[in-house]
């Protein structure tokens, strides 16, 4: 009797420890680990599914996001230029201005993270109509004071950034492209 309840208690521990495949009402199908853990199984296409022998399903993961972020702006525009995002900060490039020969980009920044930050900075690529490269330069755009933490953008603050200067010849557009390159949080 002993031996029939081990043996049905094994058989039950091991149908639960298994990793089980789930198919979603859209007709995903998901992996559930028994860390509880998941992972999407791969769709294969039908040529290929042939060519396949092993039973377990083909995992795939989610695609990685392009950070780099083109637009073209105006300059008589009053809406902002474009938003970058890295790690849960959102810095948002305002409405430009062409001042004494410059190209003026206004930024304002905000934390949503769960950690201060102390740095940003981006790589900016402004270009004309034909997108022939006028400038590209690196921009510190937040740097907190070393060891002082009121200079910090804590969690949840939205602060005002520096503005981005380029000496470029004006023109009524401008093809720009931006990526955040650093950000170092505390």
């Amino acid at each position: 009797m002993y031996k029939a309840i081990s043996l049905l208690t094994i058989l039950a521990a091991s149908t639960v420890m298994a990793d089980q495949t789930v198919t979603l009402n859209d007709g995903r199908q998901v992996i559930l680990h028994d860390n509880f853990t998941w992972q999407y199984v791969a769709e294969t296409p039908p040529d290929e599914a042939e060519s396949l022998t092993s039973d377990k399903p083909q995992l795939v993961a989610i695609p990685l996001i392009d950070k780099k972020v083109a637009s073209m702006i105006k300059l008589d525009s009053n809406h902002p230029s474009m938003q970058l995002s890295d790690s849960g900060v959102d810095l948002l490039l305002g409405a430009p201005s062409y001042v004494d020969g410059k190209l003026i980009i206004p930024t304002s920044i905000t934390n949503q993270s769960l950690n201060s930050v102390i740095l940003i900075e981006i790589e900016i690529e402004v270009s004309g109509i034909d997108k022939k490269a006028l400038t590209k330069k690196s921009v510190t755009i937040w740097q907190s004071i070393k060891r002082m933490p009121e200079t910090y953008l804590r969690p949840q603050q939205v602060k005002k950034g520096k503005d981005i200067e380029l000496d470029v010849v004006k023109q009524d557009q401008y093809f720009i492209s931006a990526n955040i390159t650093s950000l170092i949080n505390r």
